[in-house]
């Protein structure tokens, strides 16, 4: 596996170029020179504040394989190294198929891909993954578990560690704005309080009124 040095050296390859170039458009992602692998904060905060995510490996026969990952908010860890941004989060038990584990470990190379629908944001993120067995590092599942004002309690197999390469932020056209449950009742409960208070200012006018009709 070759290192590569920014997003556009590994998306921007003669084939891609040249559709830009018969379309009419030029590179969309300005690199500025830098490796990229230290992620905007923006996209750090997103990241955090993930529910879920995709993840694309490599399979043995080349193609594509993409799986979801999800976990309550901060199940993403993102820390910063002297390389740039790393990623680290909990590997649950899933449909038992392993696919996603088998190709790691042959080609250590993914895509994570996060949405934050209510914000229509979105960020690409490529990397290199190693992956540590629950059981050979019990202190490093407890600190993925640990979500500050509470616990990840579900079994996990595996803590997978991402080295961020290179990442890309692009644009919101065609998402569509969803909101989680939570963030809806919060909603919801600000309008409650109004129309709590609306009710309480009609109650006095009424009883106001009642007065000076009264007398």
């Amino acid at each position: 596996m070759n290192d590569v040095d920014s997003y556009a050296d590994i998306v921007f390859d003669d084939f891609v170029t040249a559709r830009q170039e018969a379309v009419g458009v030029g590179n969309r992602v300005d690199d500025s020179g830098a490796s990229g692998s230290e992620l905007d904060p923006r996209d750090v905060k997103l990241i955090r504040q993930a529910r879920m995510f995709m993840m694309a490996t490599v399979t043995g026969t080349g193609w594509p394989y993409v799986q979801h990952k999800g976990g309550p908010a901060g199940f993403v860890k993102v820390t910063a190294t002297s390389d740039g941004s790393q990623l680290m989060f909990p590997d649950f038990a899933g449909n038992r198929q392993y696919v996603t584990a088998g190709n790691l470990d042959r080609d250590d190379r993914v895509c994570l891909f996060f949405v934050d629908f209510a914000t229509r944001s979105r960020v690409k993120v490529f990397g290199h993954v190693r992956t540590v067995d629950a059981s050979d590092d019990p202190d490093l599942v407890t600190q993925v578990r640990d979500l500050g004002d509470r616990r990840i309690t579900a079994a996990v197999e595996r803590v997978v560690v991402v080295d961020v390469v290179a990442s890309d932020a692009n644009c919101s056209k065609q998402i569509t704005p969803r909101w989680t449950r939570e963030e809806v009742d919060e909603r919801i409960d600000l309008y409650r309080k109004d129309i709590a208070a609306l009710k309480d200012e009609l109650a006095a006018a009424r009883a106001e009124i009642a007065e000076l009709t009264g007398r």
